[in-house]
């Protein structure tokens, strides 16, 4: 590992955990009937006693934060309720900048209309219009929703059919898993509204820019001083690389070496280590060259 590398990392005032294939190998969404990996809790707790705040971030939207947060909890990863992020999340964020208080349409299961509704997002109730067109909405979220029915793209096609913008919390073809391939959802389903109506969609959830300022928000830190550690090229490392943040990839999930042999440098991630613990290693090393950070940050 470089000096320079050293450097950045001594820099790194916040960390961004990815969930699944990071710190979790399940196969379930958000680590679902899953185990911790090695080193994964040693780290959060080495990253909290050298100052650092920590965050986390799934692109799962089946369950709330807190939701999340009390099961990575009983995994032995201590993370507060409020340190857990997901699209829908950021969805809110960026909702409310967007459009106020004008109506949005919004599907998804217990993790994605709640937390909407609990940032003062005006939610759209199907039932109460005759059709999509008629219900006056601004812009059409889609999430993690194992229900979505033709009823429902039909109601949504008519409101994206009258200017109603397309968003969806993720795209990923997939996630890590322990056995087997877990395939994304929302991705399918937006893909169809796509089909149906021609209108592209806009991802809010990783590897957006959206996401990323979400991150910086939670975490009050800048892009350059900002880690975002995960397992996937795509979601984790493009973000990073794109918003300027340092981009770390641990080799237990998606990516393998392979994968890797054929990426361009500008988007090769800059911290690749097989293990959370060997990346504890680095920032102890690191920390040697550190000088002492504020913790005062402010959100």
């Amino acid at each position: 590992m470089t000096s320079e590398i050293l450097s950045r990392l001594a820099a790194v005032e916040g960390v961004m955990f990815d969930v699944d294939g990071c710190l979790v190998i399940s196969d379930g969404p958000a680590g679902q009937e899953g185990s911790a990996l090695p080193g994964a809790a040693e780290l959060i707790a080495q990253m909290r006693a050298s100052g650092r705040r920590v965050c986390v971030f799934t692109n799962g939207t089946a369950q709330p934060p807190a939701e999340i947060a009390a099961h990575l909890r009983h995994l032995g990863l201590g993370v507060a309720d409020e340190e857990v992020l997901t699209p829908a999340v950021a969805a809110a964020r960026t909702l409310r900048e967007r459009y106020g208080q004008q109506p949005v349409l919004a599907y998804g299961g217990g993790g994605v209309v709640p937390v909407l509704r609990a940032h003062g997002i005006n939610l759209i109730d199907p039932d109460e219009h005759r059709s999509g067109a008629a219900s006056g909405a601004v812009a059409v979220l889609v999430g993690w929703d194992t229900d979505f029915t033709k009823p429902k793209l039909q109601f949504a096609a008519e409101a994206i059919l009258a200017g109603a913008a397309l968003y969806c919390t993720s795209d990923a073809p997939a996630f890590a898993s322990k056995d087997r391939l877990n395939v994304g959802l929302s991705g399918f389903i937006v893909a169809g509204l796509s089909h149906v109506t021609g209108q592209p969609w806009t991802v809010l959830g990783k590897p957006s820019a959206f996401a990323l300022e979400t991150v910086c928000w939670a975490l009050g830190t800048t892009t350059e001083s900002t880690l975002v550690l995960g397992d996937d090229l795509y979601l984790e490392a493009s973000m990073a690389r794109r918003g300027g943040a340092v981009a770390g990839i641990v080799l237990t999930g998606m990516t393998t070496r392979e994968r890797l042999a054929d990426i361009p440098g500008d988007e090769m991630p800059e911290i690749v280590v097989e293990s959370m613990t060997e990346l504890a290693a680095l920032f102890t090393d690191a920390d040697e060259l550190r000088m002492p950070v504020s913790t005062g940050l402010k959100r």
